[in-house]
């Protein structure tokens, strides 16, 4: 049987989709970054967004393929949607076991979740294989990535920054505490939290790339802070309510920055 409406869609961390598919209003972004050749470090994690169409009621099944096998611990999270206003936004996360099955209700067209990969130490510097590979029915959807292993070397197991931002902040606003603990370091040592939602995978990720800028000079890692968050001042960045002007993905230009020493641009 060969059924129509089937996708799949990769996003970063910083965009949540929401179940008729659409991104949620307040990460909205005027070109959201493509995900086809990552830069990844060794020693680190690193998260991807991956939205299922199906049609509703119908089996789909997802699996994931490496080449070399087995170069990356892969775990998948499946989103959970909270209420915000007129909107459904993924906010907390339940662990699968992969491969995974499951249908769309009626309501829905798409299942979003959380691709969470871990990277170790032992990993070759160079290129990998990693598919999304999606089945519904007799039709197969593959989602190649040619996943690119930097010379940089991670800080291992790290924690998300208690307290998180509530669900209806945009996504970037849990790379906040992270960012400022470097700009403003504090005597007592941050206190962690569950990984049991959206934001919480955000600030891990975040802090796990701050703990980079430790060993680059402190005027470098503010001057990009300053570039891509769009602020005039690095203190409203810290102090201001307001959503960095830059968009909620101006994290990932800092994270290429750290994983491949791009110039500032």
């Amino acid at each position: 049987m060969s059924l129509s409406g089937q996708r799949l869609l990769v996003y970063s961390e910083f965009q949540r989709v929401r179940p008729d598919g659409e991104v949620v209003s307040a990460d909205r972004v005027e070109r959201s970054r493509e995900i086809l050749s990552p830069a990844v470090i060794r020693n680190a994690y690193r998260t991807l967004r991956v939205a299922v169409e199906a049609p509703p009621g119908t089996p789909y099944h997802l699996y994931i393929g490496q080449n070399p096998d087995n170069t990356v611990e892969a775990v998948l999270y499946q989103e959970e949607y909270s209420r915000v206003g007129d909107e459904w936004v993924p906010d907390k996360v339940k662990p699968l076991a992969l491969p995974h099955s499951a249908s769309l209700g009626a309501d829905q067209k798409v299942q979003t979740y959380l691709l969470d990969v871990w990277l170790p130490e032992s990993a070759p510097i160079g290129r990998f294989r990693l598919e999304i590979q999606l089945n519904v029915g007799d039709r197969w959807i593959i989602y190649p990535m040619e996943v690119r292993v930097t010379r940089e070397l991670g800080p291992g197991k790290t924690n998300p920054i208690a307290p998180l931002p509530p669900v209806e902040a945009r996504a970037d606003a849990a790379a906040r505490a992270p960012v400022c603990r470097f700009l403003q370091p504090a005597r007592t040592p941050p206190s962690g939290a569950a990984m049991d939602r959206v934001a919480a995978f955000v600030s891990r990720n975040v802090r796990q790339d701050m703990r980079l800028a430790d060993s680059k000079p402190a005027s470098d890692v503010r001057a990009l802070l300053l570039k891509f968050t769009g602020f005039d001042s690095l203190d409203r960045l810290c102090k201001d309510q307001l959503p960095a002007p830059a968009g909620a993905e101006w994290w990932l230009r800092i994270r290429d920055n750290f994983y491949q020493e791009l110039p500032v641009r």
